[in-house]
């Protein structure tokens, strides 16, 4: 197995920098998927199956998560190639951020497709 570890200290954002990771097509719904609706470790597969992205564009985020320390990567030298993401405590301690956006925007969005939470 391999693990991609990010040195905590290199991956520090500042506000404008998080908002612009945050701000980006699909990095909330990677980020809800992984830490609120899905059961760590989740697979490339898994993640671009529940997530309407294009390969490309998931693999470019998922990256991008990485690096900022938000998602460890963990490959496997198997056949065919096994890729799982888990989340790091940097991220989990932004789920109650996540969830009072949820409630925020339940009161006050117009975004019917934001749901957090959902009945699975």
């Amino acid at each position: 197995m391999s693990d991609e570890r990010v040195d905590e200290s290199a991956a520090k954002l500042d506000s404008a920098e998080l908002f612009s990771l945050l701000g980006r097509a699909h990095t909330l719904n990677i980020l809800c998927e992984i830490v609120i609706k899905s059961d760590p470790p989740i697979r490339f597969n898994q993640l671009q199956e529940r997530i309407d992205v294009s390969p490309n564009t998931l693999s470019r985020r998922l990256e991008e998560l990485v690096d900022t320390g938000f998602l460890v990567r963990n490959s496997y030298d198997e056949i065919p190639p096994r890729v799982e993401y888990e989340p790091t405590e940097k991220l989990y301690a932004l789920e109650p951020t996540f969830l009072e956006v949820e409630k925020w925007l339940t009161e006050y969005g117009d975004d019917e497709e934001f749901v957090l939470i959902d009945e699975r």
